[in-house]
């Protein structure tokens, strides 16, 4: 027989349970309305509470025994619904390159194995991945305008350093650069790090540039091939003549040997053995 009348009056209207997606009073389901009287009522629902403590006991002994619960009881938890599935292997998270990837962001596809990697390693549902990829792309855009910023600000101290001279001294520290990096595996750092347009690399080598400019064994292995320009000859001609900062200024006007064949070699590099007017 149903409960007694006197104890289903105890169970207020109000307190309602989620059956099927809709509210109903508690009274009304069949755990309550099937109870032959108060007595078994509790006893059911101790059972119950035992039944599901027994099918996914939250004891666990040690790291082992975590791992053991998660082996024996998550896939439980993921057949009913209470948590999401991660996918059965690391391709299944789909991670690839976006096709609306902005501008001077790279990919890496080895990068992204490895991203999905440990995702699929601590059981990332595949749904979080839009919303991690979002953030990533985010962080970075954001950092990358932090580096534009100061980038940008480098290279108007370098202006104002250099003056007139930051053209000529930017296009010295270029080729300075070619002489440098030369490997596949340097010329690889070089790309990948950006080095290139860095005004705190560039400083260094427009600072050294003019004093590596005036010894041609330096820039002699470039991949010019060592060759100067018309235009190049006469500017480092003309600091040299003007420029008492020039280590070589004060030995031309001493007409030393050694600096005047220098210049000889300039010309020779430049136009080989024609006549050049300064």
């Amino acid at each position: 027989m149903p409960l007694d009348s006197t104890l289903l009056a105890q169970l207020p209207d109000t307190l309602s349970v989620e059956v099927d997606g809709k509210p109903l009073p508690l009274r009304e389901t069949s755990f309550v309305k099937e109870a032959r009287d108060f007595p078994t009522f509790v006893r059911t629902a101790y059972d119950a509470h035992r039944e599901v403590g027994a099918r996914i006991p939250v004891k666990v002994n040690g790291p082992e025994g975590v791992q053991e619960w998660r082996k024996t009881h998550l896939p439980t938890l993921y057949k009913s619904g209470l948590l999401d599935a991660p996918p059965a292997s690391p391709d299944e998270y789909g991670v690839v390159k976006p096709s609306d990837l902005p501008d001077g962001l790279a990919w890496d596809d080895d990068r992204a194995k490895r991203y999905a990697t440990v995702l699929h390693k601590h059981g990332v549902p595949k749904a979080a991945v839009p919303e991690l990829m979002q953030l990533h792309v985010e962080s970075l855009l954001g950092a990358r305008r932090a580096l534009q910023t100061s980038v940008e600000e480098g290279m108007k101290t370098l202006r104002t350093e250099h003056g007139d001279k930051f053209e000529e001294r930017a296009e010295l520290a270029k080729r300075l650069t070619s002489a440098i990096f030369k490997t596949p595996e340097e010329l690889a750092f070089f790309e990948e790090t950006g080095l290139g347009n860095h005004p705190g690399f560039l400083s260094v080598l427009m600072r050294l540039a003019p004093f590596a400019a005036q010894d041609s064994s330096v820039l002699a292995g470039s991949s010019s091939g060592g060759a100067l320009s018309g235009e190049d000859v006469r500017k480092e001609v003309a600091d040299i003549m003007s420029n008492p900062q020039n280590p070589r200024n004060k030995l031309y006007w001493q007409r030393d040997k050694a600096t005047l064949e220098y210049v000889e070699g300039l010309y020779k590099k430049a136009y080989g053995d024609a006549k050049v007017e300064v």
